[in-house]
């Protein structure tokens, strides 16, 4: 059972903690971890499993997806940072379709019941 649920600003996503599984945790997996129980958001990784998202996230997320390209139809970025956002657009629309994916799914499981 996870020990805290926390969500950083603007990560567009909600830690639900559990220092035994958290990837984020260096010292996962060793005894006694020196008391560190709590989530490490610099170190944050994207298959872990403690990772959860509400709608309200993937909103957020569209939105983020939606500013990008704004930014790449206005053109005034130079091309490495153009680049880079465009990555992270793929990376943020592979989040998306992820969530629709699990959402679907979830629906299918509860039609069935």
């Amino acid at each position: 059972m996870p020990n805290n649920v926390t969500a950083p600003p603007k990560a567009f996503l909600t830690c639900n903690h559990d220092a035994f599984t958290a990837l984020c945790n260096p010292d996962r997996g060793r005894t006694g971890d020196g008391g560190r129980s709590t989530p490490n958001h610099s170190r944050c990784h994207p298959a872990c499993a403690n990772i959860s998202r509400t709608d309200s996230q993937i909103t957020a997320l569209r939105a983020e997806v939606a500013r990008i390209d704004a930014d790449a139809d206005a053109g005034l970025d130079p091309y490495p940072i153009a680049a880079r956002e465009q990555q992270r657009k793929a990376h943020l629309t592979a989040i998306i379709r992820r969530h629709e994916a699990q959402q679907s799914a979830d629906t299918e499981v509860e039609e069935r019941r």
